[in-house]
């Protein structure tokens, strides 16, 4: 009599652990999936000179979470460097201030590897940022949270491929 008790307890374990783990994995799973494994960029970081968003800028590539979700970073401080690295290397995305973003527009569309330019707006105005959005056709709102920063660079990843298809 105890044989049948013991294997229907584990029975009734394993089932109960198996649904709690089976909910356990949907959670992690969804999390994860937010994340699409063809929109990981590698972006070029230019806070620029006195810009509002440059500590923004500067600390995208110390968030966790951009990390965790395999987007690689570089910063470069001066113009200088932004060109001889936009020369040199391969990137999908230059981060910079909105501020900057007109005259940037050209040197960034003329690199080898054509990377998009994503504009980050500090406290901007919805007008402000629907015009932003409508010129470069993404934006960065800042500040917000880690959420919003992965769908923006999202956002600019899909535009960079339905570009490309052109």
């Amino acid at each position: 009599m105890r044989r049948p008790l013991v294997f229907l307890s584990l029975f009734l374990v394993a089932a109960v652990a198996w649904a709690c783990g089976d909910k356990l994995m949907l959670v992690i799973g969804a999390r994860m999936s937010m994340v699409n494994p063809a929109h990981l960029a590698v972006i070029l970081a230019y806070p620029g000179q006195n810009s509002a968003s440059a500590a923004v800028i500067r600390d995208l590539q110390l968030q966790p979470a951009l990390k965790k979700a395999g987007h690689r970073f570089q910063l470069v401080e001066d113009a200088a460097g932004l060109d001889n690295a936009l020369k040199a290397g391969k990137y999908d995305l230059v981060v910079a201030d909105v501020a900057n973003a007109n005259e940037l527009n050209q040197l960034v569309s003329s690199a080898p590897s054509r990377p998009v330019l994503l504009p980050v707006g500090f406290k901007q105005t919805k007008e402000e940022q629907s015009a932003t959005q409508k010129k470069f056709h993404c934006l960065l709102k800042a500040p917000s949270d880690t959420n919003h920063y992965l769908a923006a660079i999202d956002q600019a990843m899909e535009w960079k491929l339905k570009a490309a298809l052109r």
